[in-house]
């Protein structure tokens, strides 16, 4: 099985699995069978979406995960008892955040 993809980071990525050969002749129809190797050479080409939806991952993929100056704040507030929770802020936020994973989980 020979697969070629294009459009990947501009390269042609191809993978060669099983080839083996069918030895049946024909088929319950009684039409002839291509051979394993030639029935599986698949192509698949990328959209323009598709690339860059791929360069967008690998960008966010080397994002710090952790605002590293806002938990530094956090904590100095902490510490120095400045840090003021406002509880019906927090609750609205989490309500607002469990609203769009659940429209995330619809549209999927």
């Amino acid at each position: 099985m020979s697969v070629e993809i294009n459009g990947l980071s501009g390269k042609n990525v191809q993978s060669a699995g099983d080839n083996r050969q069918l030895t049946s002749a024909k088929s319950a129809t009684g039409a002839p069978r291509q051979s394993a190797a030639a029935a599986s050479d698949d192509r698949v080409s990328l959209t323009d979406s598709a690339t860059n939806l791929q360069e967008l991952t690998n960008r966010v993929s080397q994002l710090p995960v952790v605002d590293v100056g806002l938990v530094t704040e956090t904590q100095r507030a902490v510490a120095t008892g400045s840090f003021q929770f406002q509880p019906v802020t927090a609750a609205n936020n989490l309500v607002t955040q469990e609203k769009e994973l659940a429209t995330l989980e619809v549209q999927s």
